[in-house]
């Protein structure tokens, strides 16, 4: 199975840092967001492929565009320097949100069938990738799933940060997604059930689903998928979920890494610096 990290975004709410740092090389505990991301997707040996999308040259201004191709070369350096154990390359992408960014890359490497492992790269977290990909198989085959989405219970009173599921649970006990609701008022959440930030994808059935414009998985493939009922929901505890998106959840992120109430993932088959 393949997997895509989209690792395209400028990081303003990070600045000044991200200036001088790429978003995703932006260290936690001496180890590069990215590098966080990489090991948790590869952590159940499932991946043999890594496609990571950066930025290149895009902005209205001058040094924008600068900064941002910057940006992606730095990242594209930093991983021709680290074995992952499986081959990992970078795509340039136009930075037309999740679900145009996922396109591109896809049609880049001319990939138009098989499972793929979608992760955001800004998102660190921790949990078992394998027991993911079982139950999005087992959801395919009883129920026909086209993707499969990481949810966690996120805390009530924080319901309102997220794109929160509506799901139903189906005789078989498995879940199916019906909507997300994006950053809803506590009160009207439709659950506490977030979105994680990693999914699967059965290419097959979605390729012609992809927009042709700048838009979100969740504002364009996944409702599709819910009204047909082919958006499964993978519920799962999780030990710790950040994104590091401003300077607080960054400095937040060192401060409990140090810690030790996070851990990075274990380098994947023994290799990795």
């Amino acid at each position: 199975m393949k997997a895509i990290i989209l690792a395209a975004g400028k990081g303003t709410r990070l600045r000044p840092l991200t200036y001088g740092i790429p978003k995703p090389l932006l260290p936690v505990r001496g180890k590069p967001m990215l590098d966080w991301v990489i090991r948790s997707t590869l952590s159940g040996n499932n991946i043999d492929e890594v496609f990571v999308g950066i930025s290149g040259t895009t902005g209205k201004e001058l040094y924008e565009r600068i900064l941002s191709h910057t940006h992606g070369i730095c990242i594209d350096s930093y991983l021709k320097h680290i074995d992952y154990g499986v081959p990992v390359s970078t795509v340039t992408t136009p930075q037309r949100e999740t679900a145009g960014d996922i396109l591109h890359i896809l049609q880049e490497n001319n990939i138009e069938k098989g499972t793929i492992l979608v992760a955001y790269g800004d998102n660190l977290t921790s949990f078992d990738v394998t027991k993911m990909i079982d139950y999005h198989k087992k959801c395919r085959e009883e129920l026909g799933c086209s993707a499969t989405v990481l949810l966690f219970e996120a805390p009530e009173e924080e319901v309102e940060r997220f794109g929160i599921a509506d799901i139903e649970k189906t005789e078989s006990g498995f879940t199916l997604i019906k909507s997300f609701v994006e950053k809803p008022k506590k009160e009207e959440a439709p659950s506490n059930l977030a979105n994680g930030g990693y999914y699967i994808l059965e290419l097959e059935d979605i390729i012609d689903m992809f927009p042709q414009k700048k838009m979100k998985m969740e504002q364009s493939i996944f409702p599709k998928l819910a009204e047909q009922g082919r958006l499964a929901g993978f519920v799962t505890k999780l030990p710790f979920w950040l994104d590091i998106s401003t300077v607080k959840a960054y400095e937040e992120a060192n401060k409990m890494a140090h810690e030790g109430k996070i851990i990075a993932p274990p380098e994947p088959n023994g290799n990795g610096v």
